[in-house]
């Protein structure tokens, strides 16, 4: 993970500003809760092609603003890999186990784009939410939202017709329909690539 330089002489909440707006948006949250998370935050970037895992290196269990970019997450089962969801932005939460120390199936996350994002070192913030409580209710509101995305997604997969699917993307994110190959969308989302070109024909 390469760390970047804040860019000129610009106060730090202007420099993430998408974070500052995500942040403002929670239902828990406080100007004092908001400045405190901007300064634990830490600006990052990831390079397409990178990956994170379940390496040594990689087992701080850190929470990401992703502000820009294309990611996914996928599982290998019996000799296949699975993709399990796609973004462009929002709070991204590795399954390295931060509080279970249960054994699970290991998700890799790669970046099939250049990806700005925003760093959040959770030991730190669990010490720090030890003693604010308006911190931790912060944090669980975005394991929350977490949470509700991930039973958005699983209702989507459950849709019966690929028409189903694809429209579900259509209302949600029509975007990333076109940004991510279709050799990855179209497994993803249970429909042939020919079908899937088919509709992108018409748009």
């Amino acid at each position: 993970m390469k760390k970047l330089r804040l860019l000129g002489v610009l106060p730090k909440h202007l420099t993430m500003k998408a974070l500052v707006e995500k942040l403002e948006s929670f239902n828990t949250a406080t100007k004092d809760t908001v400045d405190l998370l901007i300064n634990l935050f830490v600006k990052t970037e990831f390079k397409k092609g990178w990956i994170l895992g379940d390496s040594p290196w990689q087992q701080t269990p850190t929470l990401f603003y992703i502000s820009d970019g294309l990611l996914r997450g996928t599982v290998e089962y019996e000799e296949s890999v699975y993709t399990m969801w796609l973004m462009e932005n929002g709070f991204l939460i590795p399954g390295n186990r931060f509080l279970s120390n249960r054994n699970g199936v290991t998700e890799i996350i790669e970046f099939l784009t250049d990806t700005h994002a925003y760093a959040l070192n959770l030991y730190r913030a669990d010490s720090i939410a030890k003693g604010n409580v308006s911190l931790y209710k912060m944090l669980l509101e975005i394991y929350e939202e977490n949470l509700i995305e991930g039973r958005k997604r699983e209702l989507m997969l459950r849709m019966e017709t690929a028409e189903e699917r694809i429209n579900y993307y259509k209302k949600s994110n029509p975007s990333i329909i076109y940004k991510t190959d279709k050799h990855i969308f179209a497994p993803y989302v249970r429909m042939s690539v020919r079908h899937l070109d088919r509709f992108k024909g018409e748009k």
